[in-house]
């Protein structure tokens, strides 16, 4: 756990999460979270919770590891917990205390780093960094390039299949130091063939796992949010370049390989888009609801019982939609103007609510 008290742990949970949250793009695709899971928002904080307690996990770090699989899933899900619990008028003493069970999660699942504002997302062991160095790197300039070409195609993946749940697939993670005064930057994607959430959808050729490691000189200048955006302002990703490798399910994979997997990936893209794009606002609803409750599914499968969302929930889901958000009245906590980052750093702040 970590080693700060609690105010001073939730003082900097809100300063955390005010970024992503207030950089976050206007437009969403295929449509803001918010907009649509609202009427079943509360429920599904209310069942994360209740799972957590009933898990046995709390107080127990390597079974957080067993059944979360890494720190972005619990820091993109954050912002929701809180705002589940407010949708209901929640104590804000029960409100800190539920932010204190995630950083414990978040930080049995970080190997007890405390996480910063803006900074590294450094989540392997020294022993697990040193194993990287271990693989034959693809070292031409002519095709180092195309590791981070895969990347980014895996990412824009991973949005036709979680639309903005982008922790259900991927976990970019370092910048890692290396002997040789260099970094190493990691990127997991996992979860590739959600065949339970998309019955219908052709997942065929598609490995379920790929591991991209890339390798960069010391130019490297790369930070993380706490919800694994990467910020490269000056550009340093591509020209600090020199090697990489990667995996599928384990198998090291070729130039070739690659590019094979480049175009099915492409293709799948343009597919699962147009399937998307083509789809009802009221269809989109109701997948982003089997979407939240999917982002839970390892703690379910961890407890064994079944992630789906109760079926009475598409009919709250749709009777709320109906009606529209409920209006709230707004309590300005301070008369200085601020911007977004800032205020949303005092409206996550429940410091004052706990011991």
């Amino acid at each position: 756990m970590y080693l700060a008290d609690n105010k001073k742990q939730l003082k900097d949970f809100a300063k955390a999460v005010a970024v992503p949250v207030g950089l976050t793009d206007n437009t969403k695709w295929p449509v803001r979270s918010g907009s649509v899971i609202f009427p079943v928002r509360n429920i599904f904080v209310r069942d994360f919770v209740n799972h957590v307690e009933a898990s046995g996990i709390i107080g127990k770090p390597q079974e957080w590891k067993k059944a979360f699989d890494g720190p972005t899933q619990l820091w993109r899900m954050s912002h929701h917990l809180v705002n589940g619990l407010l949708d209901v008028n929640t104590d804000k003493r029960t409100i800190a205390k539920r932010i204190l069970m995630l950083l414990e999660g978040i930080s049995a699942l970080c190997n007890d780093n405390y996480f910063e504002t803006v900074g590294t997302h450094r989540i392997m062991t020294e022993e697990d960094v040193h194993a990287l160095l271990s693989v034959t790197q693809i070292t031409e300039k002519k095709h180092v390039r195309k590791f981070l070409h895969l990347s980014g195609l895996l990412w824009a993946y991973s949005e036709t299949n979680f639309f903005v749940a982008h922790e259900l697939t991927c976990e970019y993670h370092g910048a890692y130091p290396l002997p040789s005064g260099g970094y190493a930057v990691v990127r997991d994607f996992k979860n590739l063939k959600p065949s339970q959430l998309w019955e219908n959808r052709n997942f065929n050729g598609l490995p379920a796992y790929i591991r991209v490691v890339t390798f960069h000189d010391n130019t490297l200048d790369i930070k993380f949010d706490v919800y694994n955006n990467l910020f490269d302002d000056e550009g340093t990703m591509t020209q600090s370049l020199i090697g990489g490798y990667a995996f599928a399910d384990k198998q090291l994979l070729s130039e070739k390989d690659i590019m094979e997997l480049t175009g099915l990936l492409a293709d799948k893209i343009t597919r699962f888009t147009e399937e998307v794009n083509n789809t009802s606002r009221g269809a989109i609803a109701r997948k982003y609801m089997e979407i939240f409750w999917y982002r839970k599914k390892s703690l379910t499968d961890y407890m064994g019982i079944g992630w789906k969302p109760d079926a009475n929930l598409y009919t709250v889901l749709e009777n709320g939609l109906a009606t529209g958000p409920p209006k709230k009245a707004t309590e300005p906590k301070s008369t200085v103007m601020k911007n977004l980052v800032e205020q949303l750093a005092i409206d996550f702040d429940f410091s004052e609510y706990t011991d």
